[in-house]
């Protein structure tokens, strides 16, 4: 090589040597390669001292950096890019950063849900979850929100697709926007809009009088998501007696097709014991 590149440059090949750092050459048998011409580094120029091996070799190690170097520049890549989304989820300030992690389970069914909701977390960043959806029902204060939080962020993260936290009150506001003259997204937008993120969590559902029209957003809303096989948690203080009755049975059934689940948290709340939600 050093021949070549002085024919090049027009350099003897001493002097090339010399601008190299290379003061004494021998012949070389590589396993792999071959013979080669084996050069010896004095250390004052670029290379440490040493003989140097087989070219071939090198050039080899030098390629597998490139690419490794490479690969972690875009994983360096992904990881900015799902903290965005983590970022523009909707995840509330009381809520961000919460984790399965942070999460204290108070008695044995609430780490049995904790569990189940972790597994939840591997179907659905795995892609493997046919539109599966949960629902968390049950008594005020006791982590479900923690808890929906801690998966839609962990979702995003492991699949760096973007996902979305609703309150039911903020989706009927956003139907009733878009009937406005100067509303920039049709009511068809806000429901392609809710269905598009990768797993959308729908809290605070049961606080309105559900009228037919709420009926009626939330049947869409989920339906939308349910035709696209993507996956919705919807979170209630309702028992689950009432949750058709306020929601509709279609939307429950919904809910509940391609193996949805329902976990009760029906224990005494964080909150009346002062522990964090």
């Amino acid at each position: 090589m050093g021949s070549l590149i002085s024919e090049v440059l027009g350099v003897p090949d001493e002097q090339m040597d010399k601008i190299l750092g290379i003061d004494d050459r021998r012949n070389g048998l590589c396993e792999t390669h071959g013979d080669f011409i084996d050069r010896h580094h004095s250390g004052k120029g670029r290379a440490s001292e040493g003989w140097a091996g087989c070219p071939q070799c090198a050039e080899e190690r030098h390629q597998e950096r490139m690419r490794e170097e490479e690969y972690q520049r875009q994983m360096e890549l992904m990881r900015q890019r799902a903290r965005r989304f983590v970022a523009q989820s909707g995840i509330p300030k009381r809520f961000s950063g919460k984790s399965f992690d942070t999460y204290r389970p108070v008695n044995g069914k609430s780490a049995s849900i904790l569990r189940k909701i972790r597994e939840y977390s591997d179907i659905v960043s795995s892609g493997e979850h046919a539109g599966r959806s949960l629902i968390l029902l049950g008594n005020v204060g006791n982590g479900k929100t923690h808890l929906a939080c801690a998966l839609l962020e962990d979702v995003i993260l492991r699949t760096c697709k973007p996902g979305h936290y609703w309150t039911f009150a903020e989706l009927v506001r956003d139907v009733k926007a878009s009937w406005r003259k100067n509303s920039e997204e049709s009511e068809q937008d806000v429901y392609d809009r809710f269905a598009n993120s990768e797993l959308a969590i729908l809290d605070e559902v049961g606080m309105q009088n559900f009228t037919d029209f709420e009926q009626t957003v939330a049947y869409e809303a989920v339906n939308a998501r349910y035709l696209l096989e993507k996956p919705t948690v919807v979170i209630t203080n309702l028992p689950a007696s009432e949750l058709s009755i306020c929601l509709g049975e279609r939307v429950v059934d919904r809910l509940r097709e391609s193996g949805g689940k329902a976990f009760d948290f029906d224990w005494d709340s964080y909150r009346s014991k002062g522990a964090e939600q």
